[in-house]
């Protein structure tokens, strides 16, 4: 079972307190730490080369879907706003201060509204629900609208690092998909995505997300499939490391402890033994880390299986 993010601070500075290693946390000890466990991640995956280990993501790519998004898993997708209203017991309608806050399909949840209850029409000032209230009397109610972009897949993955290779699936058939720099596909090719059997994958890394543009846009839907490294979320303390795999919590321990160390005036609490640990840890980690980050082959080979399909071959 993943440490905690409380017990792996504990743990680390028994480390760098080998003289009383059951010595309590002081201050912002263990914001400190999480700051640099967090720090030593986004290091480490921003080359791709230990963090994170590599894993494929699949998605339904529809027609009109012309862009997937790879973000981290609190990335907005929705808005919520909370109000206080009276209910009528076996009606679907009430009163809001502002019905231009709110939209049809909006989710509503809340004391007195049954699940799975959407607003099924606004007029003015009063919101009908599809379903009706099960209460009479106030009660607060908390209003989801979607902000997702219709022509966007969201990925909530993590920001990807590196991507491996990518591909569309459909009927049982693999089309690979090429993958181009940003600035290689701007000058050979027109940039409003055409409709047909898409063929390339356009990446736009961002600082918090990356973009991805399939080109030409799918004219049906395919199963959207990318094998790649994506970047961690960062930790608080009332998380775990379950999104790590259990062989890299040792190597974490005495990584986070000698940066540590050196914040906390504890340099001289980093032995040479203790070095000599971390170098073989970290040897360790990147002997099992996939290093091959990039689509390698001949294009018209990649493309082979797609033209033989559209071919009737």
């Amino acid at each position: 079972m993943s440490l905690s993010v409380r017990e792996f601070v504990l743990q680390m500075y028994r480390l760098i307190t080998a003289s009383n290693p059951v010595i309590p946390e002081h201050g912002d000890d263990q914001k400190l730490a999480i700051r640099v466990l967090n720090q030593i991640l986004t290091s480490y995956a921003s080359s791709g080369l230990m963090l994170t280990i590599a894993k494929t993501v699949s998605c339904p790519i529809d027609i009109g879907i012309k862009e997937v998004l790879f973000t981290n898993r609190n990335y907005p997708t929705e808005t919520t706003q909370t109000e206080l209203v009276t209910l009528v017991n076996g009606s679907p309608s009430f009163n809001v201060v502002n019905g231009g806050l709110y939209s049809v399909d909006d989710e509503v949840t809340g004391n007195g509204i049954p699940a799975n209850t959407i607003i099924n029409d606004i007029s003015g000032n009063v919101i009908a629900l599809n379903n009706a209230s099960t209460l009479s009397g106030q009660s607060t109610l908390t209003f989801v609208h979607d902000t997702t972009d219709p022509s966007i897949v969201y990925i909530k993955e993590g920001r990807l690092a590196n991507l491996d290779s990518a591909w569309l699936l459909l009927s049982g058939v693999t089309y690979p998909l090429i993958d181009k720099s940003r600035d290689e596909f701007l000058a050979a090719w027109k940039y409003e995505p055409l409709e047909g059997l898409p063929r390339f994958i356009i990446t736009y890394p961002q600082t918090d997300l990356v973009r991805a543009q399939i080109y030409p846009a799918p004219s049906q839907s395919f199963e959207f499939n990318c094998r790649g490294k994506f970047q961690l979320t960062s930790l608080t303390a009332n998380d775990t490391l379950q999104g790590l795999p259990d062989y890299f919590e040792l190597y974490l321990l005495y990584a986070c402890a000698k940066y540590v160390s050196k914040f906390k005036g504890r340099g001289s609490a980093w032995t040479p033994d203790l070095e000599a640990d971390y170098r073989e840890l970290k040897d360790n980690m990147e002997s099992a880390s996939e290093v091959n980050l990039s689509i390698a082959g001949d294009e018209q080979s990649l493309l082979n299986g797609a033209y033989r399909v559209k071919a009737g071959i």
